[in-house]
């Protein structure tokens, strides 16, 4: 019997990950399609926060013309809108605190920044994945993230699922040697690679208002 999966993706996580190391977007569902193969894709969920309009109103629509793409395309999308701080941001570059051994003292000038944080999605991206394995929504849950806070999801699954009856398996950007390692309860690693980058590629510029027939011809494509 053919397997059936549900995908769940850190967006945030996805894309520092991308951007460190491929400089660029996936889009959720052609990443999906690639990381169920030959499976059955039942369902992909979509995580991500959004800017506040009275904070940075590009950026929020920005933000909104990608999700609102993304949800014609079949994919449920959680947002939440970000919260924001005061902090300092060193406006020079510094030099490697390890290239010298000696004490050594450094100047910099400094100024404030409002930064944006993301509140309350990896727990509803968890408690989405938990529902979804013990309801019997799918036979394969795959965590889309390298925050190793997730990985109790797979905990949590295998507690209560009897006869490990529903495998949780979890895809990345490798930045280093040895994230492997740093992943060990998932049934099966999954590294999001070249091939699968260039397959899954979102190529949109979401700068500006997407043309209608280019979002047509997309949309089209994946039928």
């Amino acid at each position: 019997m053919t397997q059936r999966v549900r995908v769940f993706i850190d967006g945030q996580n996805l894309f520092k990950g991308m951007n460190r190391v491929f400089k660029g977007r996936l889009h959720p569902l052609l990443l999906a399609r690639e990381l169920a193969g030959d499976r059955e894709l039942v369902g992909t969920h979509y995580y991500s926060g959004i800017h506040d309009p009275d904070e940075n109103r590009e950026r929020h629509q920005l933000v909104k013309r990608r999700h609102d793409l993304i949800r014609k395309t079949g994919v449920l999308v959680t947002e939440r809108t970000l919260r924001y701080h005061w902090e300092w941001k060193v406006d020079d570059d510094l030099p490697k605190p390890w290239w010298d051994d000696a004490p050594q003292q450094a100047h910099a000038n400094v100024k404030r920044y409002r930064r944006a944080r993301e509140k309350g999605i990896d727990v509803a991206l968890a408690l989405d994945a938990v529902a979804a394995a013990l309801t019997d929504t799918c036979d394969v849950v795959i965590i889309v993230s390298r925050d190793r806070d997730l990985m109790e999801v797979a905990s949590e699954i295998k507690e209560h699922c009897p006869n490990d009856c529903v495998r949780v398996e979890v895809a990345y950007v490798s930045e280093r040697r040895g994230d492997e390692r740093a992943l060990p309860d998932y049934d099966a690693q999954i590294e999001i690679d070249q091939k699968i980058v260039d397959t899954a590629r979102d190529s949109f510029n979401y700068g500006k208002k997407l043309p209608a027939s280019q979002v047509d011809k997309f949309l089209a494509s994946l039928e």
